[in-house]
This record gives structure tokens, C-alpha cells and sequence, in this order.
């Protein structure tokens, strides 16, 4: 099992010339303040339609069989079936470790950079998109907690970021070797109010965090510029708060491709709020594209927004562990058997992709 604690610059996979490519396309950003990627090929809007089953490999480790009108599959065939065609797996650095706010995610390892290549591959098997969610911490990042990982926590600011970059070139490579080239990478995880808060990554202080958003969406361009970068934020039904922090991240040059935000009626009000937020960031952004990187039982909603945003640039929706049901999203019962009348909702809307 690869040992994260030990991850250096001097450790790093990076060959010799990607850490000047790396070098060098930080230099350029620095150099060209709000410079993004070029724009991502269109796509029908709306086409992805995804799921984070981030738990289902603990699951299924535990003995859960998922099954479809009595028949047992696997759960990314099933999906497949009803119209999913991506996955979204959460990253943690080390999940065996604490955080200040959680006990250690997983003794087992669930969801580190191992797991979930083993994961990865098998998405990619089934022929399906695959999104990866770097929480950059040892457990859950969200607006309520962003915590260095251990391994980085003594790390000067300038180390940190170095280790970052070079933390998320490595994994994005060990992926693509493994033959689970991620096809969009999340840069941190719900982080409205920055990354790695306690080393000062904070969103009150745009310096320290756009260096570190950077570093992170470099590395994954050095490895594969096709990748498309998302950033994921949790004010869907907020457009002032969005665009201050996306006006934020422009101004200290941070490069992404796509926005996302989190969208559940509990959190951001009702999907009329969403909408309104979409349609007026279309327009104020031509240079990215959006999608719902979380949500529970709304899919309908969010789905219907994506797709009527220009140019095919509301790229889908992304349900949020539909094996559980803390939102109502659920899919499947606790025995691992498909809910019929709740998976038709994602038969008839597909059905029109």
C-alpha cells in the first residue's frame, strides 16, 4: 500500500521534466492574472449524469450485494442501466488518521488514493466518465471544516504548496497508469471558504489560497492537459456569494474549467433560487462551464437546469451516495436492491439525453 505520510518533492513519481513543465505553467499563470484553460468542447447539456458512490467499495466489503428487479449485478452496471454514464470517488490523503473535527474516516484505508485507483479502474472498465473529488484532508473537507492533511501540517506555507502540487500530480499519474485516467478532477471539496483553512488557505485571504488552488489544478493539467478542472463550491441558490468567490478566484489567476456547486433544496433554498444563479453565471462567464457536483432527490430539478444553460455548458448533475439516504436520494434499499419507483425518475430523464 503506498505509504502517503512519505510523499516528498524528493519521493514524488514526477519525472525531472514534468516538475519543469510544472514549473513553468505556474510562471505563466503567474504572469497572466484570471488566465483560464481554453473552453472544454461542447457537449449535450446536461449529458453527464453521475453518481458519487464513494461508500459502495466498503459496502460491498461488508457483504452488501446490489441486485435490479431481483437480479444481482454490479452496482456500476446497474447504474449504467438506468442512464448513469459517470462516478464521482472522493480522495482523502490518509482516512486511517483523526482529524480535529472526525475520527479517522476508515481504519480499512476506504476512499485513500489506493482504494480508490482499484475503484477507478473499475468504472473505467464499465465505459464509464470518471470524476475524481480531492478533499485535500485526511477526512471530510466541507464549509464546516478544511483541515491540512497530517502528513502536510508542519509543512512551511511554500512547502505546503509545493506538496500539494506535487501530491496531486502523482495521484492523477498513478490513476492514468493504472488505466483510470480521471476525465474531471476536483480541486478541494465544498470550498466556499478555502482549503486547508488551518494553514491559511482561508477565502479571507485570496493570496495564500489561490496559490494553493493553482498548485493543484497545474498538476493535474501537467499530467493530462484534456482533464477537465471543476471547483466546488455550496452557494447554488446564492449568486452574489458565487460571484464574489469566483471573481476571487479569476482575480489571483486561478485556471478551471468548470464550476460546481453542491444544490439541496436543506442547504441552498429552493431549485427557482438555483436556476436564476446558473443562468446569470452563464452569462457572466463565458469562458467556463457548470455542473451540479452534488445532490440529493432534486435530480429532476437540477437536470432540467443544466440542460437549459447555452452552448451545452451545464455539463450534468452528480447525485450524492445514492446507496444512502441522509437526502432523500436514495436508490437502492439497505438490502442493496434497486427502489424501483425512485430509479424511474433517472429512467425518464434520461430517456431525453
Amino acid at each position: 500500500m503506498l505509504d502517503l505520510h512519505r510523499m516528498s518533492v524528493g519521493s514524488s513519481r514526477l519525472t525531472s521534466a514534468s516538475a519543469i513543465v510544472v514549473a513553468a505553467c505556474l510562471s505563466v499563470s503567474a504572469q497572466r492574472p484570471g488566465l483560464q484553460t481554453a473552453a472544454p468542447p461542447a457537449v449535450a447539456s446536461g449529458s453527464i449524469v453521475g453518481a458519487d458512490i464513494s461508500s459502495v467499495q466498503a459496502a460491498e466489503d461488508r457483504g452488501v450485494k446490489y441486485s435490479d428487479g431481483g437480479v444481482q449485478k454490479d452496482i456500476l452496471a446497474i447504474l449504467k442501466d438506468h442512464g448513469f454514464n459517470y462516478i464521482r470517488l472522493r480522495v482523502f490523503n490518509d482516512p486511517t488518521r483523526p482529524t480535529p473535527r472526525d475520527r479517522p474516516y476508515s481504519p480499512q484505508g476506504y476512499c485513500d488514493l489506493p482504494h480508490t485507483i482499484a475503484m477507478a479502474k473499475r468504472v473505467k472498465a464499465m465505459g464509464m466518465g470518471l470524476m475524481i473529488d480531492f478533499h485535500y484532508s485526511d477526512s471530510w473537507a466541507d464549509p464546516g471544516k478544511q483541515f491540512t492533511p497530517s502528513a502536510w501540517a508542519d509543512l512551511p506555507f511554500d512547502e505546503l504548496v509545493t506538496r500539494m502540487r506535487d501530491w496531486t500530480a502523482d495521484s492523477i499519474a498513478q490513476l492514468r497508469d493504472a488505466g483510470a485516467r480521471p476525465d474531471m478532477v476536483q480541486i478541494g471539496n465544498e470550498i466556499t471558504p478555502g482549503l486547508m483553512i488551518d494553514r491559511g488557505g482561508s477565502s479571507k485571504n485570496w493570496d495564500q489560497l489561490g496559490r494553493l488552488i493553482k498548485a493543484g489544478a497545474v498538476a493535474v493539467k501537467t499530467v493530462d492537459p484534456t482533464i477537465r478542472v471543476m471547483l466546488h463550491i455550496d452557494k447554488c441558490g446564492d449568486n452574489a456569494a458565487t460571484r464574489r468567490w469566483v471573481d476571487a478566484a479569476l482575480g489571483q489567476g486561478v485556471s478551471f474549467d468548470v464550476l460546481g456547486q453542491s444544490c439541496y433544496t436543506r442547504w441552498q433554498g429552493p431549485a427557482a433560487g438555483w436556476k436564476a444563479n446558473f443562468d446569470d453565471l452563464a452569462s457572466r462567464y463565458p469562458a467556463l462551464s457548470f455542473a451540479v457536483a452534488e445532490v440529493g432527490f432534486e435530480a429532476r430539478e437540477t437536470m432540467e437546469v443544466m440542460r437549459s444553460l447555452p452552448d451545452g455548458r451545464g455539463v450534468g448533475t452528480f447525485v450524492w451516495e445514492p446507496t444512502s439516504n441522509l437526502n432523500g436520494q436514495s436508490l437502492f434499499d439497505s438490502s442493496g436492491a434497486v427502489i424501483p419507483e425512485k430509479m424511474a425518475v433517472y429512467d425518464e430523464l434520461t430517456k431525453s439525453r
